[in-house]
């Protein structure tokens, strides 16, 4: 993935309602994993997803990603710093909503293609034989039509042959129904009750072990400001300090583990929360923070001491 054409090689199957260019995110370091929208850096493993009309990828790289050697050195630490100006409090933020509920009717907006072709472009690209030969086939005209947008955006010309777009077509159906089968998933699962009793004591592991550090290193102003001057500091609820060895080593155990799979360590800090509450594997099927309902916009990779 250290090079363009291999991270751009990557948006071959990229929903066509996304409101950003491939070329943009491949050029910025980003692949993508070929699930939604949600990409990663192939230099510092952030993860970004609901790209909205507007966005820059380098300036969300910039923003949530600050340090990537990759971004410093296509772009510079003054486009970095920057970018950084811009959202001075933006850290601070995410150490003081961590604990924040979100209104979980809240969605991130998603763009829809509305019915039948409203520009010549549309028409032009449906009118093809091999569009009409897999439409008279059964295939959805709207699937179709993704598909074939899709293949235009990555590879700059429309299919050859019916046997290909068949091909691509089975493809995004099969994978259509993996995302609704995983979606329906998540609804049914009861993570958010098995992380609730946690939450105090992840929430304190979360601002004293990872942000502190990583605070420290990426803003040294901010760092000074809240845990030296100010003293910031997080008192759990509960006391754990009284109780023998073995429970509080079980405790332990039992805040690093994986509130999905309940097997993994935790090692996804989801963006902007900041909840550490999964493993690298259970990340990507989760689309809000299981914690505050909040829609995860990007992750960071931790490692626990």
């Amino acid at each position: 993935m250290q090079n363009y054409i291999g991270r751009f090689r990557t948006f071959k199957n990229w929903p066509v309602t996304v409101p950003v260019h491939p070329q943009q995110l491949a050029d910025a370091g980003f692949y993508y994993v070929g699930r939604n929208d949600d990409v990663k850096c192939f230099c510092c493993d952030g993860g970004l997803r609901c790209w909205e009309t507007g966005d820059d990828p380098w300036v969300e790289h910039a923003k949530w990603f600050p340090s990537c050697e990759y971004l410093i050195y296509r772009k510079g630490q003054e486009f970095v710093r920057q970018v950084q100006a811009r959202y001075p409090h933006l850290l601070q933020q995410l150490l003081s909503s961590a604990d924040t509920p979100v209104d979980e009717n809240t969605e991130a907006p998603i763009i829809h293609f509305e019915s039948g072709e409203n520009t010549s472009e549309d028409a032009t690209i449906m009118k093809t034989p091999m569009v009409e030969a897999v439409l008279e086939m059964g295939f959805s005209r709207k699937l179709v039509k993704q598909t074939v947008q899709s293949k235009i955006l990555t590879t700059g010309e429309n299919y050859k042959t019916v046997n290909d777009l068949v091909s691509d077509l089975i493809t995004s159906e099969d994978e259509k129904k993996e995302e609704e089968k995983e979606d329906s998933s998540e609804k049914t699962t009861s993570d958010l009750a098995l992380i609730r009793k946690n939450r105090m004591a992840l929430f304190q592991r979360l601002t004293s072990d990872i942000f502190r550090n990583c605070l420290q290193e990426c803003d040294p102003v901010l760092y000074k400001d809240l845990f030296v001057e100010k003293n910031m500091t997080y008192i759990p609820m509960e006391d754990v300090s009284g109780l023998p060895m073995e429970e509080q080593l079980r405790r332990l155990q039992e805040e690093r583990t994986c509130k999905v799979c309940m097997d993994k360590e935790v090692s996804i800090v989801f963006i902007p929360c900041g909840h550490l509450v999964v493993c690298k594997e259970c990340a990507p099927s989760l689309r809000k923070c299981p914690i505050c309902r909040g829609t995860i916009k990007g992750t960071v990779r931790t490692f626990l001491s």
